[in-house]
Parts: structure tokens; sequence; C-alpha cells
């Protein structure tokens, strides 16, 4: 799972190639709170980084696939 491509991998439509979801994952609670007793604020910054997801799919031949960013 790399970076999106500019047009559809399966057929190459660029028009109907379109980001439809993007989410953020990896969010702990856990890791929050212990980077915020060890670190302080910047700790809880770190527990709220996670991978950011976006969701693809064409218009043209139907292809989704989810990709980094």
């Amino acid at each position: 799972m790399g970076k999106a491509p500019k047009k559809c991998p399966m057929c190459g439509e660029v028009k109907s190639w379109k980001k439809v979801d993007t989410e953020n994952k990896g969010f702990s609670v856990g890791k929050a709170a212990v980077g915020g007793i060890l670190l302080g604020p910047i700790g809880l910054v770190g527990g709220a980084l996670g991978k950011k997801k976006s969701a693809y799919y064409c218009g043209k031949c139907g292809f989704s696939h989810e990709y980094k960013g």
C-alpha cells in the first residue's frame, strides 16, 4: 500500500479516479496517557499521531483501493 496513483491502475481512467474517503488510524489512548506522563503535553500529541489512509474509487471500472496519505 503506497501512495495513490494519478490514474486508475486497472483501466487507466483519470477523470473518474477519485478519493472517496480519508481516515486516521492509530490513535491510542494508552500511548497518549503514557506520553503525557513522561513528556507532558508533547507526549499527548504523540498519542494522536497515526497512519492516514485514503480510499480511492474508479467510476469507470469500479476498482477501489486504500492508499497511504
